[in-house]
């Protein structure tokens, strides 16, 4: 005897199997669209200097500390090399002089908080601003192919690569945040083990941890990591300050980490007593530097990002036109209806969202007003109490346009209380020594990763921006290569792009 609702069932077992099966090749497509590969990669190739040697002829030199610069030097490079440096450097007819008489030489700047995803012109980007170095801060297998070309063809900024982030949930959860952040996720020591070895044998020189980690797995990690040789880097995960300074960690990803964790020592409502939580961080603010410096642990800015976080919440269109938009991957700043991690009108997740009342509207505008005075706060207790500080802007963040943040970035740590050298000093010596880099500073034997400036940085952290040549190993572009490379980036961004920019363009 025929059992027709069997069949009936069968049938819609395989309907929803088919449009659950339908729905997450959707989302997958989704989530891989948005790191940007689709967009065509730039030849920069023709617009890009190869030298053997290359003498900077009678330039102001910034020096080791960042204090001041030399006067009237000549600098030698030979092979990708700094090999020599004084006045008067004899030089025979078969190198490339440049001139360099009345500019400015600092070491190429580091961006210490990168998200490349997988937007390949986001390297030139970088080196079009004076960017030589930058470190990945949730890399995937395709920046560690992108660094070892690099290392071969020398044409991009030189790579430091934090693993994919470190997560510890179990079951389902683990999973879907392994699979919609890329992330590493494990709840036991086993798998844990397994994962920190995997992570060396790959080749990444860090291992990234998230927020949301317990405890437990947090001390494994940092103890295998410790085993396999690999700093650990980034949030502060599931811990007090107390534990978290002595556990080994030797980097926060953003000064924010710490004003978030003393709102929650606060423990009121920021909206509501904003003066007394400011009161209160300044009190603590400089005990908490006192013990990252006693325990060696660096803090990464990323200033001009919170800054940008109530001015993309109340008027993100016009945020929208101070930035340089249209070099950034379109499909990052388009984003997807999965979640809302673009940059435009309807896509972007920093926009306001509560309740559409004056009341309400002007709470959530005293507490970020206090958020972004909080972190001036804190910058300056660090400083005070000589925390190293790097350099960061979470590029490919909300606004933060790869190469231009960074330039950006310095103005906001120049407004924050750090000095003109200090900044400079957070974008160039201070990561070159975190990473053990052989950069960083203007120094017979250290790379050739330099940028010519026309006007001083020291009077005005702003001339970082006039740009005259980038140095950057054997290779060296100047201002109207550019240009071109510029050009060449917006014009790929067009022909990929789905959504039109024009109104939010300067």
């Amino acid at each position: 005897m025929k059992k027709p609702w069997l069949k009936k069932l069968l049938y819609a077992v395989i309907i929803v199997i088919g449009l659950f099966i339908g729905v997450f090749i959707w989302a997958d497509n989704e989530l891989n669209k948005v790191l940007g590969k689709s967009t065509q990669v730039v030849n920069v190739a023709p617009n890009v200097s190869t030298y053997i040697t290359i003498h900077i002829k009678n330039v102001n030199i910034l020096s080791e500390d960042c204090t001041l610069f030399i006067n009237n030097q000549d600098v030698i490079i030979r092979d990708g090399k700094i090999i020599s440096i004084g006045e008067n450097q004899a030089a025979d007819d078969t190198v490339t002089t440049i001139d360099g008489t009345g500019n400015y030489l600092i070491p190429g700047l580091v961006d210490s908080h990168v998200h490349l995803k997988e937007s390949k012109n986001d390297l030139y980007l970088y080196l079009a601003n004076g960017v030589t170095y930058v470190r990945e801060m949730a890399g995937r297998p395709v920046a560690l192919e992108w660094k070892k070309e690099i290392e071969k063809t020398g044409i991009g900024p030189r790579m430091f690569i934090a693993s994919p982030p470190i997560f510890s949930e179990s079951g389902l959860t683990g999973y879907y945040y392994s699979w919609t952040r890329q992330a590493i996720n494990f709840s036991t020591k086993e798998d844990a083990q397994k994962a920190i070895q995997k992570i060396k044998e790959q080749g990444y020189d860090a291992v990234k941890m998230y927020g949301f980690v317990n405890p437990e797995m947090f001390k494994t990690t940092v103890d295998l990591a410790k085993q396999n040789n690999l700093p650990v880097i980034g949030h502060i995960p599931l811990v007090d300050l107390e534990t978290f300074y002595t556990s080994g960690q030797i980097e926060i990803a953003h000064i924010e980490e710490l004003t978030v964790k003393t709102m929650d020592d606060f423990g009121k409502s920021i909206s509501k007593n904003p003066q007394e939580y400011l009161d209160f961080l300044k009190a603590h603010s400089s005990q908490i530097a006192k013990k990252l410096r006693e325990n060696n642990i660096s803090v990464t800015s990323t200033i001009s990002l919170v800054e940008s976080f109530p001015k993309q919440r109340f008027g993100l269109k016009s945020e929208l036109k101070q930035i340089e938009l249209q070099y950034a991957n379109p499909k990052i700043t388009e984003g997807t209806p999965l979640y809302k991690l673009g940059w435009l009108p309807g896509r972007n997740g920093y926009e306001y969202d509560g309740e559409d009342t004056p009341e309400a509207r002007k709470l959530s505008g005293i507490f970020w007003r206090v958020y972004v005075e909080a972190i001036s706060i804190m910058a300056k207790a660090l400083v005070d109490n000589n925390v190293t500080i790097m350099a960061g802007t979470d590029a490919n963040v909300s606004t933060m346009v790869p190469g231009f943040s960074l330039q950006n970035e310095l103005g906001s740590l120049s407004k924050s209380g750090l000095t003109n050298a200090q900044t400079l000093y957070a974008a160039t010596v201070a990561p070159g020594n975190f990473m053990k880099s052989n950069t960083g500073m203007i120094k017979a034997g250290y790379n050739a990763d330099l940028v010519l400036l026309s006007k001083n940085p020291l009077e005005n952290i702003n001339n970082t921006k006039t740009i005259k040549n980038v140095f950057f190993g054997k290779h060296t572009i100047n201002k109207l290569q550019i240009a071109a490379i510029l050009k060449a980036i917006e014009k790929a961004n067009n022909e990929n792009r789905s959504i039109k920019i024009d109104e939010y363009l300067k």
